[in-house]
């Protein structure tokens, strides 16, 4: 049996000088670089290598050695032979016309499955109805389960604009929800689409009170908290776009993921959360949507949480290190019928990390 090599960088933040030796099946490089401090990056299990790297990054990104040691991962992603995973039989999927300020008219792209009640689910950023797979078919059998594309993500379309706030978001889902004349509904929403959850609430419970039923938010970034280290490099001119662009998807969205989530995912469901990245459109709705993603007013935006009184479910990750449990602890004394219920053993994607225990307590919230 082939013994899978590991990648490893040294961490230390001292050196004036970083010796980077890589060795994967043979293959050898050094970068060095100077002046930097370090990222983690954490296991993956791609196929038969695993990689576990500490890339150093630059407080002025002034040095790009480190792609030379990205490239021998991509080699090894390039030569894997990937598996679709086929759709369900019962799905219906659309593309629907909406109009939101500020945007003219965009396409956004929904799956529906089951029948009953409407529930709407919302990825977080850089995701898309692909991170709801292992929630759907449970949902599904009681509900109508209808998972939507956020503008720029997934297979809705994404404008080279500059229009991707979470304001330009939710108003979109706010135009989807009037349009398939939603009512009586469950949102479930995670991280980034957590937040755009409870922004579209705040303005529906204003313009048509009762629509929202209930609220499921998942590690929400719902107050202004540290850019994560993602975000940061989002925000660095140029730079962004050239690494997505020289970058395989597969291989930018390995390196996005947690710990426990990388763990866990298989090759081709890296895959499936990578494919929307091959369209340029979506690296620059990703990249935008990053630079964008604090909320303008947010303080006076979260002043207005205390108004939600639908029942809210707040499932949290005990080991989020993107968005802090104490972000869950204040929603859950904010709002008024919120109940926090946190998860061991996950990081931030709990229906990736920890899914069956995310839907027995979503099922049982959804029953009463």
């Amino acid at each position: 049996m082939w013994t899978p090599k590991r990648l490893s960088l040294p961490t230390s933040q001292n050196n004036a000088h970083v010796d980077a030796a890589v060795t994967i099946a043979g293959l050898h490089l050094k970068s060095e670089c100077s002046g930097f401090e370090t990222l983690e990056v954490f296991v993956a299990n791609l196929r038969c290598v695993e990689l576990r790297m500490v890339i150093p990054l630059s407080k002025s990104y002034r040095c790009a050695q480190w792609l030379g040691i990205l490239f021998v991962a991509m080699v090894v992603l390039a030569l894997s032979p990937a598996r679709l995973m086929a759709a369900p039989s019962n799905m219906s999927a659309y593309h629907v016309a909406l109009q939101a300020p500020g945007q003219g008219t965009v396409r956004l792209y929904a799956e529906e499955h089951g029948h009953g009640r409407p529930v709407l689910l919302l990825h977080g950023l850089g995701a898309s109805t692909f991170t709801w797979r292992n929630m759907i078919p449970k949902l599904a059998r009681r509900h109508r389960v209808i998972a939507l594309d956020l503008k720029g993500f997934g297979r809705s379309e994404k404008p080279f604009t500059q229009a991707y706030s979470p304001y330009d978001h939710a108003n979109l889902v706010l135009a989807f929800i009037r349009k398939r004349k939603l009512r009586n509904l469950t949102i479930i929403g995670h991280s980034y689409g957590g937040a755009i959850a409870l922004f579209a609430t705040l303005r529906l419970n204003k313009t048509s009170p009762g629509r929202v039923r209930d609220l499921v938010l998942m590690n929400a970034p719902a107050y202004r908290q540290p850019k994560s280290t993602m975000v940061d490099f989002m925000n660095v001119p140029v730079l962004p776009y050239a690494a997505l662009m020289l970058m395989p998807p597969e291989l930018t969205t390995w390196l996005s993921l947690d710990k426990v989530q990388a763990e866990k995912l298989s090759y081709e469901e890296v895959r499936g959360y990578a494919q929307p990245f091959y369209d340029a459109a979506a690296r620059h709705a990703l990249i935008t949507t990053a630079r964008h993603i604090e909320p303008k007013h947010v303080d006076r935006l979260t002043a207005r949480y205390p108004t939600i009184r639908q029942r809210t479910l707040i499932l949290w990750c005990e080991d989020d290190r993107t968005v802090p449990i104490s972000t869950g602890l204040k929603l859950a004394k904010t709002l008024p019928r919120g109940r926090l219920k946190v998860l061991k053993g996950c990081g931030h994607v709990p229906q990736d990390e920890r899914p069956e225990a995310v839907n027995q307590l979503v099922s049982s919230f959804l029953r009463r």
